[in-house]
């Protein structure tokens, strides 16, 4: 096995425990116990715990952030909600607990100042967004966070009942929910 494919499946690992568990209640041998990797083989490429959480949220925040990236300019504030909406459940497909992870350690004591940067930076290309479309008077005259906390607390809320069964995602579906959350946030 390659050194790439080991820090894959410790990346993988540590999402999933780090989500599930949360960060005080994994440990690195539970972490190479779902990696299948011995606990040594970890700290040959990450020097703490703290150290591969780190590493594990920016990189996280900057696959989300390459993929939330356009030129909003050229979009309606209507196209670029879409455009958010989609990122969301496009992200949540490639690493489904990334953006679980991500939202319920953005204020955690073990982030970094990188690790911070790095989501000072997306959050402020969000708040830009949301900021266009209240000037424009297209989008609620909320706070910016609020705005996101509403579009992301009802996905985040959803993939949750994917998670369980309780909701299968098809694509009308998807649209509807789309919609649903547009109307929430926009100026009616």
């Amino acid at each position: 096995m390659t050194s790439s494919n080991k820090v894959d499946l410790i990346m993988k690992a540590s999402l999933t425990l780090f989500t599930e568990r949360g960060f005080d209640a994994t440990t690195i041998p539970m972490i190479a116990a779902q990696a299948d990797v011995g606990t040594g083989t970890i700290y040959r490429y990450f020097d703490s715990k703290e150290t591969l959480v780190n590493v594990l949220y920016q990189e996280s925040v900057q696959r989300f952030t390459e993929k939330f990236k356009t030129d909003f300019s050229k979009i309606s504030v209507r196209e670029g909600f879409q455009h958010l909406f989609y990122c969301l459940v496009d992200f949540t497909k490639e690493s489904e607990y990334a953006l679980f992870f991500l939202e319920t350690n953005k204020d955690a004591y073990f982030l970094n100042e990188t690790s911070h940067k790095l989501l000072d930076e997306l959050t402020k290309m969000l708040g830009e967004y949301f900021q266009r479309g209240k000037s424009e008077g297209v989008l609620r005259n909320l706070p910016s966070n609020v705005l996101m906390a509403i579009v992301l607390g009802a996905y985040l809320k959803l993939y949750q009942l994917v998670r369980t069964g309780s909701v299968e995602i098809t694509k009308p579906f998807l649209k509807e929910l789309e919609l649903c959350c547009w109307d929430a946030i926009r100026n009616h």
